[in-house]
Formats: structure tokens, C-alpha cells, sequence
């Protein structure tokens, strides 16, 4: 309308000075076609070509303004849609945070053609569609993700996977994070995802292996990770245990970090696994009594006591040494008294159980008493008593 107006004014003002210029001489203007002729002065002909072009102006923008109606109509209507579809969307993600998941599922898909983001519909609708247990049209609506834009193949993968992990389809999460990380090899988030896996898989050998890299970017906080830790390097030393060679028993604890060795319940268990295959753990010692002598640690003096030793009156004189430097305590009188039995000390092991039995009695001083009276001691009834002691305290 603004320039309608200004064009007006502007053929006005065009006008007059036209008739202006003309007013002394005010001239004739003759139009002649065949038998007919017009002939009129020069002002009347200026003002009746300007109304005649203006009028021309306007019918040629009334003819174009009719032709784009349907396209305007069409625009218009595309635009409302977008607005719509951008209301569901937040609708939507609202639903599905507050745990309407079937609203959401239905917010998110409607109108998802006119959506200036159909990745995010389509990502968050695979979410609401997992927590209704509906997972073929999770995996068709992330299909419809990745055709709508491939080049989200991470975004997409990601999602994907978290889905498959919260619905224990490990085996499947394990084939798209790797796949995913052949794309993008560096990418943090995914080796969390991938050692989430092997931990459900209970793969523990692929999971030491990746713990290393964790552990230097600290992509887990240390709590947990200490926790993973123990647990993956427990269950590969396990594995190799189980194959009743002692050198892929060594060859598997050299493997282990030193900073993991140092974890006394990690040390507990390996010496525990060479003790019960009647292996020698070598520098197994030297852990524990350097660990021991930075922090007391129960199970430590417990493993020390089981250990396999070549040289048991070292054991002793070092076990000895703890007792005067932290007083009596059961785990370490009762290391004492199965260092003492591997020594041959019959007299002082029975004096070292019985004081940790007196401290505070376990099932494990009782049956190692009882061992003592009734293999060494030959006293029958005294070894009777205590394993009948040592099966009340373990009921």
C-alpha cells in the first residue's frame, strides 16, 4: 500500500509539471489509426496516457496477484503446519519427560513432514516407543532417522545403542557401537558405551583391555571405575586360572596395571588362585607388605597368611613385626598361627589361634585349630570342639 502511494504521488507530481511545461504553448496531440482520428490538446493527452498506463499497471497485478493464489493459499497453509508441527514437537518432548510416553509417541510422529527437524521427532519418538516395550517401531523409527539425515549416522548409532543396552540386547548394542567406532575412533562417549557392554556380557578380558584408556581420560568417576576395575580384572584372572597353566596365570597378572595390583582386593584374590592351584605367585610378598605397610588391610593379612612362602620364618618375623607395630588383632594372630603350622611351630600356631579366637573368634581360626589338633596334636576331642564352634559361628 506505502508504495502504491508513493507511486501515485510520484505520477502526479509528473503530471503537473508536464502540464507546467506546456501551459504557454499549450499544442495538439493527434492519434489517427485507419478512418479513425483523436486529436486533442498535449495536457489532456499526458494525463490520459498516465491514467491509462496506471490502469494497465493495475490489471496486470490484479491478473498475477490471481494467478499465485493457489501458491500463496498453499504457502500459507505450509506455514501453519511448521508452526504446528514445531508446538508438537515441544509438546512432545514435554510428554515424554513427564512419562506420557503414547501422547508423546503421537505429538512427535504427527506432522514430522513439516518439521524443519525431523531427526529430533524421530530420535525422541524411538525413546517413547522403547518405553512401551514396542521395539519394532523403535528400530522403524530410527531407520526413518537415519533417511531423513545420514549424515546424524553417530547421533542416530548413539541412540540407538542406549536404547538396545536399556533392553539388555547386548549382543546387538555391541554391533552398533563397533561399528560406530570403526567411524569415529577417538569418540569418548562410545568406549563408555562399548565397556558398559562388555561388563553386561561379562567379557572381561575385551574389558581390561579398554580400562587402561578409561582410566587415562576418566571417563568414568574413580568410585565406579575402582569398582569395574575389581571386578573385570577378578574375572580375567579367573579365565586364566581356569586353564591350569600357571604361566598364563603369570602372563595374565603381568597384565594387570600396577596401580591395579596395588588394589588389595584385587591381590587378594590372585594370591588366592595361586594358592588354590598350589602355585607360587611370584613377588607376591613384597605386594602385600608393601601395600600393608602404607594401610592396614584385613584381607590382606589373611592373604599374606595363606600365601605359599619358600622361606616361612621371614613370613614369621615379619608377621611378628605388624603385631608389635599394630597390636593384636584376629586376621593378623590368625596368619600367625598358619605361618607357625607351615613352619612346623605346633606349640606357638596353637597360642596364635587361640588368641584370635579369644580377640574375636571366626569360623576360619576354629577349622584351622581344629586341623591343627587333629593332624599335629592328636587331640581328637579338642578338634572336634572346635569345628563344631566353627560351624555354629559360619550358621
Amino acid at each position: 500500500m506505502f508504495k502504491f502511494l508513493i507511486g501515485l504521488l510520484i505520477l502526479i507530481i509528473a503530471v503537473l509539471g508536464a502540464i507546467l511545461f506546456i501551459k504557454d504553448d499549450p499544442g495538439f496531440l493527434l492519434v489517427k489509426y485507419g478512418d479513425y482520428s483523436i486529436e486533442t490538446s498535449l495536457a489532456f493527452g499526458i494525463i490520459a496516457v498516465a491514467i491509462t498506463a496506471l490502469l494497465v499497471h493495475f490489471i496486470f497485478k490484479s491478473i498475477v496477484g490471481i494467478w499465485h493464489i493457489p501458491l500463496s493459499v498453499k504457502r500459507q497453509s505450509q506455514n501453519r503446519r511448521f508452526t504446528k508441527s514445531r508446538k508438537l514437537l515441544n509438546q512432545g518432548l514435554i510428554d515424554l519427560a513427564e512419562g506420557r510416553f503414547s501422547q508423546a509417541e503421537k505429538n512427535l510422529i504427527k506432522l514430522v513432514d513439516y518439521s524443519e527437524n525431523p531427526l529430533l521427532h524421530y530420535l525422541a519418538a524411538a525413546r517413547a516407543a522403547q518405553q512401551q516395550g514396542k521395539h519394532d517401531a523403535r528400530d522403524s523409527y530410527l531407520k526413518a532417522a537415519h533417511e531423513a539425515k545420514p549424515e546424524a549416522e553417530i547421533a542416530i548409532g548413539v541412540t540407538q545403542a542406549e536404547l538396545q543396552l536399556s533392553h539388555h540386547q547386548s549382543e546387538q548394542a555391541l554391533a552398533t557401537l563397533t561399528h560406530l567406532r570403526s567411524i569415529a575412533p577417538r569418540h569418548d562417549y562410545l568406549v563408555r558405551l562399548i565397556a558398559k557392554v562388555h561388563y553386561q556380557l561379562e567379557d572381561w578380558r575385551a574389558l581390561t583391555e579398554l580400562l587402561p584408556d578409561i582410566r587415562k581420560k576418566k571417563l568414568f568417576e574413580e568410585e565406579r571405575l575402582k569398582a569395574m576395575e575389581t571386578v573385570a580384572y577378578r574375572g580375567f584372572l579367573d579365565i586364566s586360572a581356569d586353564t591350569g597353566t600357571s604361566s598364563i596365570l603369570d602372563l595374565a597378572w603381568d597384565n594387570v596395571p600396577k596401580v591395579v595390583q596395588a588394589n588389595a582386593d584385587i591381590l587378594i584374590h590372585c594370591v588366592r588362585l595361586y594358592n588354590k592351584a598350589n602355585w607360587q605367585l611370584a613377588g607376591a610378598e613384597q605386594l602385600i607388605v608393601k601395600s600393608l605397610d602404607r594401610q592396614w588391610h584385613d584381607g590382606l593379612i589373611e592373604a599374606y597368611g595363606e600365601l605359599s612362602s619358600s622361606d616361612a620364618t621371614h613370613q614369621l618375623k615379619q608377621a611378628e613385626k605388624w603385631l608389635a607395630d599394630f597390636g593384636e588383632n584376629e586376621h593378623l594372630l590368625l596368619a600367625l598361627g598358619r605361618i607357625c603350622i607351615r613352619a612346623k611351630l605346633w606349640g606357638k600356631a596353637q597360642g596364635y589361634l587361640e588368641a584370635s579366637i579369644g580377640v574375636n573368634a571366626t569360623p576360619a581360626a576354629c577349622f584351622v585349630l581344629a586341623e591343627l589338633f587333629s593332624e599335629h596334636l592328636q587331640q581328637q576331642d579338642k578338634s572336634s570342639g572346635y569345628y563344631k564352634q566353627g560351624l555354629e559361628l559360619s550358621l
